[in-house]
C-alpha cells in the first residue's frame, strides 16, 4: 500500500506539474512563437499518450493494494484514484483548450501574416504600374509591353495566394473567431487593393497599346521617309553626276539631242521630283510632330536633302550654260562642214564633169586636142581651190572634226582625183597628139580610131583610163583578134608576147595610150626595106635576136589571120623544130605591103 501511495504521489506530481507548465505559457504576439507553442502541445500530447500507460498501471495497482491492506485503506485508495484520474482529466482539458487557442490564434496570425505578405506584393507591383513611362520608340515600348505581359502572368500566379487568404477567412468566421470583424476588414481591404492593382494593371496595359499604335504609326512614317529618302539620294547621285559630267558632242545632232534631254530633265525637276521632295518635307514635318527626330531607318535629314536639292538647282543652272557653250561651238563647227563641204562638193562635180567632157570623143582629133590643152589649163588652176579645201580640212581635223553630213568627200581622196584627172589629161594629150600625128603620116581613118577608142572605154568600166590584161584580153578578141585559150596550167604565150609588146613595165595594167599605139602600129605596119622587115621580125621572137621564129610568136605579136598567112608560107629553119625562116620570107613579100597582103587573105 505504501509503495503504492508513492507511485500515485509520484503521477499526480507528474501531472500537476505539466498543469503549473500550462499556466505559465510563454507570449503569443507572433506566429513562430504560437507556432513553437503548438509543437509544445503536440509534443505534450504525444507525452500524455506515452504516459497513460504508467497512469493505467498505477491505477490498476489499486485493487492489490486495497486486498493487501484488507480494505483498511480502501476508502483512501479510492479518493487517491479519484484524485488522480480528475488531475489528469484536468491535464486533458487544459491541454486541449489553450491548443484549440493556439491554433486559433496561429490561424490568426497566419491571416495577418499573409495578408501583410500579399500587401507587400502589391505594394511592390503598384509601382510598376502606376509608372507612367510607355518608352520613347516602338522597340523600348514593346520590351516594356513584354515586361507588362510578364508582370500580368505574375499577378495571375499570385491570385492562388488571394484565394488561400479568402478560404483562411472563411474558416475563421466559420469558427466564429475572436476577431472576425477585423478579419473581415483586413480582408475586404487587402481584396480592395488587390482589384485596383489589377484595374491598374489594365489601364497601363491600354496606355502601352496606345502607344505601341502611335510608335507603330511612327515607325510607319519613318520607314515611308527612309524609304523616300533613300530613293530621293539615289535619283539625285545618279542625277548629280550626269549634270557634272563633261560636254563633248561631234555634232549638231547630238547637241540638240543633248538639250532635249535637258529640258526633259529639268521639266521632270520642277514637276514630279519638286513633288517628290514636297511629299519628303511634310513627311519629315510629320515626324517633327511626334517631338521624334531620330530616324533608325536612315542616316538621312531633311536639312541633308534640302542641301542636295539646291546642290542640283545650282548644277541645272552650270549645265545650262555648259550646254549653251557647246551649242555655240558645234554651230561654229557646223559652219566650217558647211564651208568645206561647199567647196568639196563644187570641186567633185567639176572633176566628174571635166572627166565626162574629157572622155567624150564626139569631136575631132584636133578638137579633142584643144580642148584637152584648155582642160589641162584648167586643172592647173583649179589646184589653187584645192589648196583651200585642203586647208579647210586641215582646220576640221584640228577641230577634231572627222564626221560630215553634208558631204561624202574627202581631201586625200579629192586630190587623188586632181592627181588622175591632170595625168590622164596629160596622157591623153600624147594621146590625141600621137593619133594625129600617126593620122597625118599613114593615113589611118578617124573612124578608125574612134572605133578603137570607143571599145577601150567599153571595157574601161571604172573609167580609170586602163585595162587589166583580163579586160585587155577581152577588148582584143572583141576586136577580131584570134587568140587561143591555152590548155589547163600551159602559158598563154600569144597573149604574153603581146603584153611584151604593150606592157612593158608589167604594171599588171594597159594604159590607152599604149592601147591606141599598139593598135595603130597593128594597122599601119609598114616596112621599106628587106632589113626592115626582117628585124621586125626578129624583134618579135622571145628573145629579140634569133634568126627563126616560132607560129606561137607569131600568133601572139600579129591578128590570127595574118599569123595563120605568115606560116603557110615561111619555109622550115633547119635543124629547130617548129621553127620558121623568116628571112626568105621576107624576100619573097618584100614588094607588097604586109597588111595589104592579110586585108586580101581576109
Amino acid at each position: 500500500f505504501v509503495s503504492w501511495l508513492l507511485d500515485v504521489g509520484e503521477e499526480k506530481a507528474w501531472v500537476n506539474e505539466k498543469i503549473k507548465s500550462l499556466n505559465l505559457d510563454g507570449t503569443r504576439d507572433n506566429l513562430p512563437a504560437v507556432n513553437r507553442l503548438l509543437k509544445k502541445y503536440d509534443l505534450l500530447e504525444r507525452e500524455l499518450e506515452t504516459h497513460n500507460q504508467h497512469i493505467d498501471t498505477v491505477i490498476m495497482a489499486a485493487g492489490n493494494a486495497i486486498n493487501e491492506s484488507r480494505t483498511t485503506h480502501s476508502i483512501e485508495v479510492d479518493e487517491h484514484m479519484q484524485e488522480l484520474k480528475d488531475s489528469v482529466g484536468v491535464l486533458y482539458n487544459i491541454c486541449a483548450a489553450h491548443k484549440a487557442c493556439l491554433t486559433d490564434e496561429a490561424a490568426h496570425l497566419n491571416f495577418n501574416w499573409k495578408a501583410e505578405a500579399i500587401e507587400v506584393f502589391i505594394t511592390q507591383k503598384e509601382r510598376h504600374v502606376l509608372t507612367e513611362d510607355v518608352g520613347s520608340d516602338l522597340t523600348s515600348c514593346e520590351v516594356l509591353i513584354s515586361r507588362h505581359n510578364n508582370y500580368t502572368t505574375s499577378l495571375n500566379s499570385f491570385k492562388d495566394n488571394i484565394d488561400s487568404l479568402t478560404s483562411l477567412k472563411d474558416r475563421l468566421i466559420a469558427s466564429q473567431h475572436a476577431q472576425t470583424k477585423a478579419l473581415k476588414q483586413r480582408h475586404a481591404d487587402v481584396l480592395k487593393r488587390w482589384n485596383a492593382l489589377f484595374a491598374e494593371s489594365e489601364a497601363r496595359r491600354k496606355r502601352l497599346n496606345t502607344a505601341l499604335a502611335h510608335f507603330k504609326e511612327i515607325e510607319g512614317i519613318f520607314q515611308t521617309f527612309a524609304e523616300k529618302a533613300s530613293q530621293f539620294n539615289g535619283w539625285y547621285e545618279n542625277a548629280e553626276e550626269d549634270l557634272t559630267d563633261l560636254i563633248y558632242t561631234s555634232n549638231m545632232d547630238e547637241c540638240k539631242k543633248l538639250r532635249v534631254e535637258h529640258t526633259a530633265f529639268v521639266e521632270a525637276l520642277s514637276h514630279e521630283k519638286r513633288e517628290e521632295f514636297r511629299n519628303l518635307t511634310e513627311i519629315d514635318r510629320t515626324i517633327r510632330s511626334h517631338h521624334v527626330t531620330v530616324n533608325p531607318y536612315t542616316w538621312f535629314t531633311m536639312d541633308s536633302l534640302e542641301d542636295s536639292w539646291q546642290s542640283l538647282l545650282r548644277a541645272v543652272k552650270e549645265r545650262d550654260l555648259m550646254i549653251e557653250k557647246e551649242t555655240l561651238r558645234q554651230e561654229q563647227r557646223e559652219e566650217l562642214r558647211k564651208a568645206y563641204a561647199a567647196q568639196a562638193n563644187k570641186f567633185a562635180e567639176w572633176l566628174e564633169t571635166t572627166k565626162l567632157k574629157l572622155t567624150n570623143n564626139r569631136y575631132r582629133l584636133e578638137d579633142q586636142r584643144d580642148l584637152i590643152e584648155s582642160k589641162h589649163e584648167e586643172i592647173k588652176k583649179k589646184r589653187a581651190v584645192l589648196r583651200e579645201i585642203e586647208d579647210l580640212s586641215a582646220h576640221l581635223e584640228k577641230g577634231m572634226i572627222f564626221d560630215n553630213k553634208y558631204t561624202t568627200h574627202r581631201t586625200v581622196t579629192l586630190a587623188q582625183q586632181w592627181d588622175q584627172l591632170n595625168e590622164f589629161t596629160r596622157r591623153m594629150h600624147h594621146t590625141v597628139t600621137g593619133q594625129i600625128e600617126a593620122q597625118n603620116r599613114t593615113g589611118v581613118d578617124e573612124d578608125e580610131l574612134k572605133e578603137f577608142t570607143l571599145m577601150f572605154k567599153h571595157f574601161d568600166k571604172d573609167r580609170s583610163g586602163r585595162l587589166d590584161h583580163n579586160e585587155f584580153k577581152a577588148c582584143l578578141r572583141a576586136l577580131g583578134f584570134d587568140l587561143p585559150v591555152p590548155q589547163e596550167d600551159q602559158p598563154d604565150t600569144v597573149f604574153e608576147a603581146i603584153l611584151d609588146c604593150v606592157d612593158f613595165d608589167r604594171d599588171g595594167f594597159v594604159r590607152l595610150e599604149e592601147y591606141m599605139q599598139f593598135m595603130i602600129s597593128r594597122t599601119t605596119e609598114n616596112v621599106a626595106s628587106t632589113d626592115e622587115l626582117t628585124e621586125a621580125f626578129k624583134s618579135l621572137t622571145e628573145e629579140g635576136n634569133k634568126p627563126y621564129i616560132t607560129a606561137s610568136e607569131l600568133y601572139a605579136a600579129m591578128p590570127p589571120d595574118q599569123a595563120k598567112y605568115c606560116i603557110d608560107r615561111m619555109e622550115k629553119y633547119p635543124d629547130v623544130p617548129g621553127a620558121l625562116d623568116y628571112t626568105n620570107f621576107t624576100k619573097i613579100i618584100f614588094q607588097s605591103n604586109l597588111n595589104s597582103s592579110i586585108a586580101s587573105v581576109d
